[in-house]
């Protein structure tokens, strides 16, 4: 196994093809879902991509590591995908067979380049983010990184909610609480209104369904107090050019409820192998007497029961409403590795300082009566 380390991104793009033979089917590692989130959201960073190749030059294994310089305080290695998209389960991208060998080539290799003006350059704080703390082998790089006397500092995230798929709906439904019966029995019966239709990406345009669905994202969230994610355009444009590319390669769906002609609820999913991702919904807040959620949630899972998927992931976001689903939760971290440099050591315990202050002054604060 031999490793190269790429930084220009046209290089990358003449590689895509390789890099998805690596990736295999989960959604966050496809050169679709890096790649454009580079161009649209990480404009200021710079590309710091390590690759494993066989004797045949065939990639094997892929770091999907980026520079971030952007704070003048920290110049920090981090995950191509991570931060403020959510995309989960982040990782080494490389096969099972090959994770042990590629994690301790990539760790060693990146302790002896921190500093090294040709390649990393100074590198204050390694920062990977949305990964599962319960994934072997992130525990396996964990230690690697350890073992080579790197200090760790782990923030546990929102939770992803995990469902495991009989065969049926209805030995799914057999799991549910008796109220949980009764809001799925009520969602199958909109279904089922003459009034009531479901369309998605497979068979109406992508350009007619995404300003419904960014709409009533957009209202669930704004109903919540958050100006939600579609206000910024960059990340409007990021989801959309990724989502549709990822669309046309059948690695994504885009579903619509309609009631009486009129966008009731939608929801955007991620297609694995085994996996549907539901990376992001919405509904019209003025009809939430007909439950949309339900409906929605139903209409996903029913697709992917009927499509042979043994799982659906309800992805990062600890919401009441996922525990319902008969969901495991799968615990997502960030995990802070201090480079063993004096400059990194220092700056690690001015952030470890502030942290405890805060948490400290925190609770002590006087409640607002406004």
């Amino acid at each position: 196994m031999k490793l190269k380390f790429i930084t220009d991104f046209i290089q990358l793009e003449k590689n895509r093809q390789q890099w998805d033979s690596v990736a295999g089917s989960f959604p966050f590692f496809q050169w679709n879902w890096m790649a454009n989130w580079f161009r649209y959201l990480g404009s200021d960073l710079k590309l710091a991509v390590l690759v494993a190749v066989d004797e045949e030059e065939n990639w094997v294994g892929i770091a999907p590591w980026c520079v971030d310089a952007t704070s003048t305080l920290t110049k920090k290695l981090r995950f191509l995908g991570s931060g403020i998209v959510c995309s989960d389960y982040l990782d080494l991208i490389v096969d099972n067979d090959n994770y042990q060998e590629f994690s301790r080539l990539a760790v060693d290799w990146l302790i002896q380049n921190i500093g090294n003006p040709k390649t990393l350059g100074p590198i204050d704080l390694i920062e990977l983010d949305g990964i599962s703390s319960t994934s072997a082998n992130t525990g396996y790089l964990f230690d690697v990184f350890e073992a080579n006397g790197l200090k760790s500092h782990t923030t546990e995230l929102e939770g992803g909610w995990r469902v495991d798929l009989p065969g049926t709906w209805q030995a799914l439904n057999a799991r549910f609480s008796k109220t949980m019966r009764r809001k799925t029995k009520a969602a199958i019966k909109r279904i089922a209104d003459p009034a009531t239709q479901v369309i998605t990406s497979k068979t109406v345009a992508f350009d007619e369904l995404w300003p419904i669905f960014t709409d009533l994202h957009q209202q669930r969230r704004q109903m919540l107090g958050e100006a939600g994610c579609f206000s910024d355009p960059v990340f409007e444009e990021f989801l959309r050019v990724a989502s549709k590319s990822l669309i046309d390669e059948s690695k994504a769906e885009l579903f619509v409820v309609l009631f009486e002609g009129s966008p009731l609820a939608t929801m955007l999913c991620l297609l694995g192998n085994e996996t549907v991702y539901t990376y992001q919904s919405g509904m019209d807040i003025e009809r939430l007497n007909l439950e949309p959620g339900y409906q929605i949630c139903y209409t996903a899972i029913l697709n992917a029961i009927s499509n042979g998927y043994k799982h659906l992931d309800f992805l990062r976001g600890d919401e009441p409403y996922k525990a319902r689903w008969n969901t495991t939760r799968i615990p997502i971290c960030r995990t802070r590795f201090i480079p063993r440099t004096s400059m990194a050591s220092i700056k690690h315990g001015i952030w470890l300082a502030g942290r405890t202050l805060k948490n400290y002054v925190k609770p002590h604060l006087p409640i607002s009566e406004n």
